[in-house]
């Protein structure tokens, strides 16, 4: 079992929960996707990375937000997103990773273009974690 760099142990395999088998997903203009919702029952939290190739010549920005889910299933009550952070589209390739810890449930990530100029690239994948040693 793996720990990740805040010493909790990962106890399961990365999961892509935007887009699928390593593939990118297209934004368009500035409407924003949601990830596959990352159940956390018996979990400390989830270690996610979202990834995004650039457009050839970027003006905008992409915003990447978390949102805690009341269940599997989200609803108009779970589209209040937490900003995780602006990934600036004057790097390229751009990478992020978070940990978020498992206050609620259920939590899926939205990303969105800053304008509706570009088509950037994106996918994400998520590491559910447990504190190292504890058994499942």
């Amino acid at each position: 079992m793996a720990n990740n760099y805040f010493g909790n142990a990962f106890d399961a395999a990365r999961e892509q929960i935007i887009g699928a088998a390593d593939a990118y997903v297209t934004l368009s203009g500035d409407t924003e996707i949601y990830s596959s919702v990352v159940d956390l029952e018996g979990y400390m939290g989830v270690e996610l990375a979202v990834e995004v190739d650039m457009a050839a010549t970027p003006t905008d920005d992409v915003d990447v937000r978390y949102y805690p889910c009341a269940s599997a299933t989200p609803t108009t009550s779970d589209t209040v997103g937490r900003p995780l952070v602006r990934m600036d589209s004057g790097t390229d390739p751009n990478i992020q990773t978070f940990s978020i810890p498992a206050g609620h449930r259920f939590v899926r990530v939205g990303v969105v273009q800053t304008g509706a100029t570009d088509s950037h690239d994106v996918r994400a994948y998520a590491r559910k974690y447990r504190v190292a040693g504890a058994e499942a």
